[in-house]
């Protein structure tokens, strides 16, 4: 069964929707519309198909969708607006292509109002996630000289979609959250679901076997059923922009870099998806003719290690002398320098690596290795460090988030777990500060005026240069 629901506000073509979605499901099928701060003139006609909730007051447009798909009964759902035509059979049609973890998005025709017919010249099947001047996300059409993918794929991978429609089970839809509020009640929707197939570990794909057509009206403009205040409008922007630049979704297993490689985008060929903007390191473009942003880095056996040559080449050197029993790092990203150290341990035949990251890169594997996804800092990440290492000695690398107040935090976890004589060593101790604020040199700084039991070890002299020239401690 499918469940469609639809938000109206002030929509005066709700009933001409629901009638084209009954007259072409083909399966067994329930709408539930939401009438949110308004009673259609005239009525929405009886049918034991479509179920109405009305609200007085607006609530919002993702309020209205978590709303009815808490009641839906169907295993899929549908979120459709409310100006919509769609194809004969596209609910069967979505069905039967669409996997657990996938969000799916039919054929996008804009749509004649009058005639209520598909623009069969105005087809759209692919979409991008598109970078503005003031750094917001938006969704984009290939258009202004820009090529649109093309393929005979009729099931196919697709960035992101405008948001009047998408189809997915309704148990992963709940999986995923629901409809994010945070964002207010309109406004990204389309980037939202797509972010959230993709960096789940799931897929946004088009069907090109059925289609919709929508009626565009203009955001905002004139035709739009409601106004929209400027401050609505902005509200979710800036929270899409923080929350999917900067990785803040908590379920989510890719990041957003992971995303743009993936589909290489216009726009973002000189922007930096990594760096350092509250909380994270920004150094790199996304590519510099075309070439993804890994191929800039140093690689191990293959696999992307952040890190400075002349910084591994000391790396190897206190670990051949200390030969620690653990050697603890936090921020695996792509985990060529974890791989590097299990390498090291290996050619000693001694050591073990625990390796920290609040995200799975799917980075290497390795006997030596152990993988812990969660947050540096947090209690049930340091418990289990500890029931790890038990009596062991201990050396530390210190890689993830590089603002002073995390760091400061690991120095205090992770330096009272390093043991006599190895080494706790703070990673780009040469940025004193990263996107305007204090970054790990501070940190480092604050560490050693309330610390006796380090000493600095200036081992950047012997190789000419290092990221870390004041983050080499030595347990005294």
């Amino acid at each position: 069964m499918l469940s469609v629901i639809i938000p109206a506000r002030n929509e005066k073509y709700l009933q001409r929707t629901i009638q084209n979605v009954l007259d072409n499901a083909e399966g067994e099928i329930e709408i539930i519309a939401v009438l949110d701060g308004y009673w259609p003139d005239p009525p929405i006609q009886d049918d034991k198909r479509v179920i109405l909730i009305h609200h007085a007051e607006a609530i919002g447009q993702r309020q209205s969708i978590n709303e009815a798909a808490r009641i839906a009964k169907g295993k899929y759902i549908m979120k459709l607006d409310a100006h919509c035509a769609v194809d004969k059979g596209f609910d069967v049609k979505l069905a039967a292509d669409c996997e657990y973890d996938w969000t799916v998005v039919p054929r996008m025709y804009n749509l004649d109002h009058e005639t209520w017919e598909p623009k069969r010249h105005k087809l759209t099947d692919y979409m991008y996630i598109g970078l503005r001047e003031n750094g917001e996300l938006r969704a984009e059409y290939f258009d202004k000289g820009l090529r649109q993918p093309n393929n005979a794929n009729e099931i196919d991978d697709v960035m992101c979609c405008m948001g009047p429609c998408f189809f997915m089970h309704k148990d992963r839809f709940w999986e995923l959250g629901g409809m994010d509020e945070g964002h207010g009640g309109w406004g990204q929707m389309g980037i939202e679901v797509a972010c959230k197939a993709w960096l789940s570990g799931g897929a946004f794909k088009v069907n090109k076997k059925t289609w919709f057509a929508h009626w565009f009206r203009g955001g905002g403009g004139p035709g739009f059923p409601y106004s929209l205040g400027g401050r609505e409008v902005d509200r979710a922007r800036k929270y899409s922009k923080d929350l999917w630049i900067n990785n803040k979704w908590p379920m989510q297993k890719r990041t957003f870099d992971w995303m743009i490689q993936k589909f290489n985008p216009p726009g973002w060929e000189n922007e930096p998806v990594m760096g350092f903007d509250k909380g994270r390191y920004y150094q790199f473009t996304i590519n510099n003719k075309r070439r993804p942003i890994q191929n800039r880095f140093a690689k191990w056996f293959g696999a992307n290690m952040v890190k400075y040559p002349t910084d591994v080449m000391m790396y190897q050197e206190i670990i051949f002398e200390n030969k620690p029993d653990f050697i603890i790092e936090t921020g695996t990203k792509w985990g060529g320098s974890a791989l590097f150290f299990a390498h090291l341990c290996e050619l000693m035949g001694h050591g073990q690596v625990i390796t920290i990251d609040t995200l799975d890169f799917q980075a290497p594997k390795h006997p030596r290795i152990t993988h812990i996804i969660g947050r540096s800092t947090s209690e049930e990440t340091l418990n289990r460090v500890k029931e790890i290492i038990g009596g062991g000695t201990v050396m530390v690398s210190l890689d993830s988030s590089h603002s002073r107040p995390h760091v400061k935090r690991e120095m205090k976890y992770y330096g009272a777990m390093v043991t006599t004589g190895q080494y706790m060593v703070v990673e780009d101790t040469n940025y004193p500060e990263i996107g305007g604020k204090d970054g790990p040199d501070e940190a480092v700084k604050w560490y050693m005026r309330r610390n006796n039991n380090f000493k600095v070890v200036p081992l950047e002299n012997k190789w000419i240069y290092s990221c870390n020239p004041g983050g080499w401690l030595r347990r005294v």
